[in-house]
């Protein structure tokens, strides 16, 4: 499975690369990486799950060629937690499951 990333804009300026895959009517599970890792932690996962479940992967803030802000204070956990409450508005999901792993755990916890 190929997985093609689209560029999405935040409503705080952060932008995402976000692998978006599956039926846009099913239930949606946002999948958050590790450090140091990207999206592509969940590509076996993302091809087992979309045929019945909307999969979304974004590189988080920091990561790849998502959004870098430069200051320490920029990577609290509350901005991190914000930016996927962020996308998922920006992609119109407003009931959601997270599935995290390592950092991504830690946030999707927060």
């Amino acid at each position: 499975m190929v997985l093609e990333q689209k560029r999405i804009a935040l409503g705080n300026g952060i932008e995402l690369d976000v692998v978006d895959e599956g039926p846009r009517d099913a239930p949606v599970l946002i999948f958050l990486h590790g450090f140091p890792e990207s999206h592509r932690t969940w590509r076996h996962q993302i091809a087992h799950f979309s045929d019945r479940f909307r999969c979304i992967a974004p590189d988080q803030r920091g990561y790849r060629g998502s959004s870098k802000p430069q200051a320490v204070a920029d990577y609290t956990p509350d901005k991190l937690v914000g930016d996927i409450f962020l996308l998922a508005a920006a992609l119109g999901v407003r009931d959601f499951t997270i599935v995290g792993h390592d950092w991504g755990g830690a946030i999707a916890w927060g």
